[in-house]
């Protein structure tokens, strides 16, 4: 896993803690969603944690789903 740090800022409707993590590219991703967060350098994902997320055109394949039956 990638160098992750939790964070927490004040937001309006009150403080969130969350996880940054460093990115392959160098640039730091702030994963304010826990399902996926995209690197603005290089477009890789995370999920809530800072793991790495497989592309996008993976996701479903051990289960057999597509993109179109969500």
């Amino acid at each position: 896993m990638r160098n992750t740090r939790k964070v927490t800022e004040e937001w309006v409707d009150g403080p969130r803690t969350f996880t940054v993590c460093d990115c392959k590219c160098g640039q730091e991703v702030y994963c304010t969603s826990t399902w996926a967060n995209s690197c603005e350098g290089c477009g890789t994902e995370y999920n809530g944690s800072g793991q790495t997320l497989a592309p996008r055109e993976q996701w479903g394949w051990e289960t057999g789903e597509a993109w179109y039956d969500m």
